[in-house]
């Protein structure tokens, strides 16, 4: 009897005993310049505000248009101490993260676009998206109504901060400038992404293609299934299992035809046997380059979707988004 109410003790201290209770970001190692809820929005949990800015080459790049991934978003400017020892490990971060699907912005602001350029050209890594806000209204949209109330140009409120946004562009983590802990490695924010972003099941690579204008080429898509999981093939054996499917967007000049797949394998699953893919799977996406295309480079977006799983579950439905380099040359 005694032995049966300490077992009884030990269920109501693990199931109905004192609720624990959460610290808040802020009492986190390494989070003390996290956004708190009197600072006034935007704050965690809500939609980050929308901005379009140009990119190295003038073009326009918006938030929306990342949408469907990790973003990391950092505020910098050029005369900045703390930002200059930071650049280079921003673009550490860029490319530990990129397999996982995160995308990595740096946001100049209030500088002009040649001194912008000409830093971000020796400084900023290829794998960083690199945008200019030469008037700082889009970043002053980021600065919380009650953060440091001292800044009359709300542009400066959040020089040097740095966001994570969801798929969906609702902030799950925002830092401001915390000098008493400043870490230029971005520790604290990696940690963050290892916890929110785990290893996807599927990873996905492009080889960057180069093809002379008026001629076709094959751009190389490699898919690679973690030990344990297969997906669908592209002909699954039944409707009701979700496809294996790689589009390429095709861009001015540039068509992109429908990806091309290998030979499935065979998975046996009770008293079926279905089509899948696993480990290193290769498949082939025609380009057509039309006679006039702009030569240089140029970015493709591609969309992967597949459906995981093992000999026992399927998990949901997974649908990412890619980025491959094409360079268009003269026809030799």
């Amino acid at each position: 009897m005694t032995r049966v109410f300490a077992l009884a003790l030990i269920f109501l201290a693990a199931c109905g005993g004192a609720a624990v209770t959460v610290p808040p970001i802020w009492e986190r190692p390494g989070l003390g310049g996290a956004v708190r809820p009197e600072m006034g929005s935007p704050q965690p949990g809500e939609v980050a505000p929308e901005l379009a800015l140009p990119d190295l080459e003038g073009h326009p790049v918006s938030l929306a248009s990342m949408r469907g991934s990790w973003v990391v978003v950092h505020f910098t400017a050029t005369w900045c101490p703390f930002c200059d020892s930071e650049v280079e490990h921003l673009g550490v971060l860029a490319d530990t993260m990129a397999p996982r699907g995160v995308k990595t912005v740096i946001i100049d602001v209030e500088e002009d676009a040649r001194v912008w350029n000409d830093y971000a050209g020796k400084h900023v890594a290829p794998s960083v998206v690199a945008l200019h806000d030469a008037s700082g209204a889009a970043t002053a949209r980021f600065a919380p109504a009650r953060a440091q109330p001292s800044f009359v140009d709300r542009a400066q409120a959040v020089l040097d901060a740095t966001l994570i946004l969801d798929p969906a562009g609702v902030i799950r983590l925002f830092l401001l400038p915390d000098s008493a802990h400043f870490d230029p490695t971005f520790g604290a924010v990696r940690a963050e992404l290892e916890h929110l972003v785990p290893p996807p099941v599927v990873g996905i690579a492009a080889a960057p293609c180069t093809v002379a204008a008026g001629h076709h080429a094959e751009l190389g898509v490699m898919l690679d299934v973690a030990p344990g999981y297969h997906v669908m093939s592209d002909g699954p054996s039944a409707p009701i299992y979700v496809a294996t499917r790689v589009v390429v967007d095709s861009s001015p000049g540039v068509g992109a035809g429908d990806a091309l797949y290998p030979a499935p394998a065979s998975f046996v699953f009770a008293d079926r046997t279905i089509t899948t893919f696993a480990g290193a799977v290769e498949l082939k996406v025609p380009l057509d380059v039309a006679p006039e295309a702009a030569l240089g480079a140029r970015l493709l977006r591609g969309t992967l979707r597949y459906q995981a799983c093992t000999a026992t579950r399927c998990l949901f439905p997974v649908s990412r988004t890619f980025e491959v380099a094409v360079v268009i040359v003269a026809k030799p």
